[in-house]
């Protein structure tokens, strides 16, 4: 009786870890970071450098393009998206060539070659206040990626989210960094205030009373 039910009992044991096993994973949601051969975002970019003590106050602005050229495996086997980034001056000129970046999934995450630096740009699946080192992939200075906002509406895209990448601040200096991310587009705005000097006047935001410091904001072109 008893060599019976010790029988049954591995038996149940036995297929329920073969049902286990042939359960497939659940995918993980990269919506928020989506990328395809051939596809194309144009941004409006503006860009600002001031430093009054030289009385410099240049603005530029201009259109970047990005494409996903082509994928293709990397000398681990994971594969690899590269990215052709152009710029052209104004709608009527041609779009130049300006330089290549590269984007991958790896693991859980998201990350893009800028410069021949590499970035954890997302970590999946996202969630409001996860944190994680965006540069974990680099030499540089560990430094904490935060998603501020998910699944808000922005311009016309119904569900974005933002990641902060640095936002500190005092009377004299200012340094933020954010991105935002569309669910089935990808990136659609980033922007960078970088204050590294500023006049000290109370009340007065430090945007408005900077001696040294630039100011960029990439946006998507509807």
């Amino acid at each position: 009786m008893r060599l019976g039910f010790i029988t049954i009992l591995t038996l149940i044991l036995f297929y329920a870890c073969n049902e286990k096993e042939n359960v497939a994973p659940t995918p993980i949601d990269k919506s928020y970071y989506p990328m395809n051969v051939n596809d194309e975002t144009v941004y409006f970019v503006e860009y600002i450098n001031i430093d009054n003590p030289i009385s410099l106050y240049d603005t530029q602005r201009y259109y970047l393009k990005e494409r996903i050229e082509s994928l293709y495996n990397d000398e681990t086997g994971n594969p690899i998206y590269r990215i052709e980034r152009y710029k052209r001056s104004d709608t009527l000129s041609d779009w130049i060539l300006t330089d290549v970046w590269f984007s991958q999934y790896y693991q859980n995450q998201a990350h893009k070659v800028e410069e021949n630096i590499r970035f954890v740009k997302l970590v999946f699946p996202v969630a409001k206040s996860l944190k994680w080192n965006g540069n974990a992939m680099n030499t540089l200075e560990a430094q904490t990626y935060e998603i501020d906002t998910l699944d808000k509406p922005w311009k016309n895209y119904d569900s974005t989210l933002v990641v902060i990448q640095q936002d500190n601040e005092t009377m004299i200096d200012k340094y933020l960094d954010y991105e935002r991310f569309a669910k089935h587009k990808g990136l659609v705005e980033k922007g960078y205030v970088h204050i590294s000097q500023a006049y000290v006047i109370q009340n007065v935001p430090i945007e408005n009373r900077i001696v040294r410091g630039e100011i960029y904001r990439q946006t998507v072109v509807e």
